[in-house]
């Protein structure tokens, strides 16, 4: 079946189950495709080169995201809901070959025997939804996966880890730290020290009192510490900020109130100041709050101190429309406006005065990363941009930016690519920077390289494939 004659098949169902974006999808928005969805395992595939990989870029990138967006003529309507899956991409001087296999939580295990969505995603409800007994019961695991202990971790916001063989892809189960933390959040970004430590968040916004709680790993996935701190409102978290002495969470100006999901319990309060909460890494203990303008965002880059005074970046929005309204509208597949675009914004916070300061960078930009080798060194910035260009307001663009003295460098694929979260690779003469994207164009996925400190010149290699992935969020590359 074409994707015509599948829409034309979606908009008889949708005069029985009135879902809503088949008339928008008629249209065939060209980057619609990017939300399609898949609904099986995708075996291996050999993949188109153009170019020559790099030694240092031999390995494996994985990459986690929403994958199955429908199921008995229903729809997920937001980009956080559908089931996640972790793609494979295997590069080595032979060739590249891509895979992917759904991450088996016990939900998608429930629904795969009923067949049906049973429950609710964090946007989206249906009629005869099951009740959610906990977290597990909506754990969808697609939004990162990362390297623990010698394993995978597929990792959600709002719930455990999937354990994940890094060969096979299989599903090992659900990583439990401790008793009293079973199936409490472990949240989607997680960050190493110096040492290879492992430090996250868990945020637990409902109730009368919210509530976060913070981990600390050993490299071998241990539980070392962690403590439970209550918050002042339930500010919507999903990243954070790690520095030598300290841990610094976002309560954003986001809130967690009345709605029918998750996502439609999140208010903008203009006139509520965020906070930047200063967690000690020693004990865990809250060391400082200092309040900032109103805030909201998913995405920091890397932290460093400089005396008594703490610097780190972020990709700011003016307000949380994006998650809002949207995730909802890329899901339903619908025309925008979908947000406002993000913007790269470096902080400095004096720990004498409690008072931060903000300064614009001027670019709109996402997903941002950097070498993880040198996690508390000031550093240029990988990051996906061009939203501001895109009809879609998604990235189109490689680029590299120093928020000290500002110097940048990019490479736009131009109208008809979508560019994913971009990583650094130590490698030769500045590394490189390795990412996936979406030709929506000529309807391919594919993955590039480029020479990190040289983006304006374009990959070096290329691998496409006939294969249409769905738009995912952050991955990892593992070295061979």
């Amino acid at each position: 079946m074409n994707r015509r004659e599948f829409l034309q098949g979606m908009a008889a169902v949708a005069a029985l189950h009135t879902i809503p974006f088949v008339a928008q999808a008629a249209k065939l928005l060209p980057w619609s495709i990017g939300f399609d969805g898949v609904e099986e395992d995708l075996p291996p595939l050999a993949m188109r080169v153009q170019g020559q990989l790099p030694a240092e870029c031999a390995g494996r990138l994985y990459r986690n995201g929403p994958a199955r967006y429908q199921r008995g003529g229903r729809r997920y309507e937001h980009w956080f809901d559908p089931d996640g899956m972790v793609q494979a991409f295997d590069l080595s001087p032979q060739g590249v070959s891509h895979r992917g296999r759904f991450v088996k939580t016990a939900k998608l295990a429930q629904e795969n025997k009923e067949g049906r969505f049973l429950f609710r995603g964090a946007g989206t409800n249906f009629e005869d939804q099951l009740p959610q007994r906990n977290n597990e019961d909506g754990n969808v695991a697609n939004i990162n996966i990362q390297p623990l202990a010698g394993e995978l971790v597929a990792l959600w916001e709002a719930g455990s880890a999937h354990r994940i063989d890094p060969q096979t892809l299989e599903t090992k189960g659900v990583m439990t730290f401790s008793d009293e933390l079973k199936g409490v959040p472990f949240s989607a970004h997680p960050h190493l020290d110096e040492r290879g430590d492992m430090w996250n968040i868990g945020s637990v916004p409902f109730g009368a009192k919210p509530m976060l709680v913070l981990y600390h790993l050993s490299a071998q996935g241990k539980l070392l510490n962690s403590r439970l701190h209550h918050l002042d409102f339930a500010g919507y978290m999903h990243d954070f900020v790690l520095t030598p002495r300290y841990l610094i969470a976002l309560n954003s100006s986001a809130v967690l109130g009345e709605g029918s999901s998750f996502v439609g319990r999140i208010h903008w309060e203009a006139s509520r100041a965020s906070q930047l909460l200063i967690f000690d890494r020693n004990d865990l203990s809250l060391a400082a709050t200092v309040e900032v303008p109103p805030t909201f965002v998913f995405h920091f880059g890397n932290g460093w101190e400089e005396g008594d005074t703490l610097n780190f970046t972020a990709c700011e929005y003016a307000d949380s429309s994006i998650v809002t309204d949207g995730m909802r509208r890329y899901a339903r597949q619908e025309s925008g406006p979908y947000h406002n675009d993000p913007e790269l914004v470096r902080y400095t916070v004096s720990l004498r005065s409690l008072a931060a300061r903000k300064e614009r960078l001027g670019l709109a930009m996402e997903f941002p990363s950097y070498d993880s080798r040198k996690p508390f060194e000031a550093q240029a910035l990988l990051g996906a941009a061009g939203q501001d260009k895109s009809e879609a307001n998604l990235a189109s663009a490689v680029v590299r930016v120093d928020p000290q003295s500002g110097e940048r460098d990019s490479f736009d694929y131009g109208e008809g690519v979508i560019v994913e979260e971009p990583l650094y690779v130590p490698g030769a003469e500045g590394g490189y920077a390795l990412h996936s994207y979406l030709d929506y164009a000529k309807a391919r996925s594919g993955i590039a390289v480029l020479r990190s400190a040289d983006l304006a010149s374009g990959p070096v290699m290329t691998a496409e494939m006939d294969r249409v992935l769905p738009l995912g969020f952050h991955g990892c590359f593992l070295r061979s």
